[in-house]
């Protein structure tokens, strides 16, 4: 009787710990299908910015920056509830403030155009950096994300 009883209690010591790692496994592969979910709309909304800043549309450039804010905002939830923002988030943040930026200044004139224009090409640089990380934490294969900034430069 004795051996029963030991054989089952170290089976359900030993299931404790597997069922730990898999839930930490199933953690790691929601937070991976998270990020790639975010890299696909990132990169998605990167050739509307293009396609946009290309027809100088304030609007739809306007409608992407909100767009990406959904984005910006879970990626603040999940900051202050304890979590981490991603290369993704950041990429998602970056291009959102070219669309908000470049959206103000094709509609404005002289020297405000001029700051809000060289605001929106600093932040390119900044989005492409933060995208071909984004893209290899999601691995994929690196892109150069230049495209952005050409498009503020053609302006």
């Amino acid at each position: 009787m004795m051996g029963r009883f030991a054989s089952v209690t170290s089976g359900r010591l030993a299931l404790g710990p597997a069922c730990v790692v898999l839930l930490m496994t199933s953690a790691a592969f929601a937070q991976d299908a998270k990020v790639g979910a975010v890299q696909r709309q990132v990169s998605g909304a990167e050739a509307r910015v293009v396609k946009a800043l290309s027809a100088k549309d304030s609007k739809t450039l306007s409608a992407i920056g909100s767009e990406l804010g959904k984005i910006i905002e879970a990626a603040l939830q999940r900051r202050e509830d304890g979590g981490s923002v991603s290369a993704c988030d950041m990429a998602a943040h970056s291009l959102a403030f070219v669309a908000v930026s470049a959206a103000d200044g094709v509609i404005s004139k002289g020297e405000a155009r001029k700051l809000l224009m060289d605001d929106a090409l600093a932040a390119s640089s900044d989005f492409q950096k933060d995208m071909q990380a984004c893209d290899k934490l999601a691995g994929k294969p690196a892109a150069g994300h230049t495209s952005v900034g050409k498009a503020l430069r053609a302006l």
